[in-house]
């Protein structure tokens, strides 16, 4: 298992380096490897501060997949996957917050605590959440996990 996150992680810095060089506006999200079967599968969530489109991640998708046959450090048959967050996943790097400013979020700390609210501002010490009652300040290393929060269409059927 050691190995395997190893591996994920310099899949993760060889990515980042090929994103800067050839599409500076996208960042990575998310790497990971997956060994099942006889061929591996590399998936990679990418994004960027406007959000990514279809067209942007198969692009990427043609441009890595050139890049990782010159890699030798992965098996030869290893497939390429190539796709954004997920609607509603978590949060998992700092620069996603940046295109959730006035956007709701449920956050929640290390400490057990959980907020709800309107994400305000995001700086390098932390983010300003507007709560029902008061805008509050948490701090990167108090937050343990943090949500994207969509409205609830109202019912047409509803009296």
């Amino acid at each position: 298992m050691h190995v395997l996150k190893e591996l994920e992680k310099r899949i993760a810095l060889w990515t980042e380096s090929q994103l800067a060089e050839a599409f500076p506006q996208a960042f990575l999200v998310e790497a990971r490897l997956r060994v099942r079967g006889p061929q591996p599968e590399i998936h990679l969530r990418i994004d960027t501060d406007k959000g990514i489109t279809l067209e942007e991640c198969l692009r990427i998708h043609f441009f890595l997949h050139d890049k990782l046959q010159s890699v030798d450090w992965l098996p030869e048959n290893c497939s390429l996957s190539v796709g954004t967050p997920a609607l509603g996943s978590p949060l998992r790097v700092r620069r996603q917050y940046m295109a959730r400013i006035g956007r709701r979020l449920r956050i929640h700390t290390r400490n057990g605590q959980r907020w709800r609210g309107i994400l305000r501002a995001v700086s390098e010490k932390g983010l300003r959440l507007q709560t029902s009652r008061r805008l509050i300040f948490l701090p990167w290393e108090r937050i343990a996990s943090a949500w994207p929060e969509f409205a609830r269409p109202k019912s047409a059927f509803r009296s």
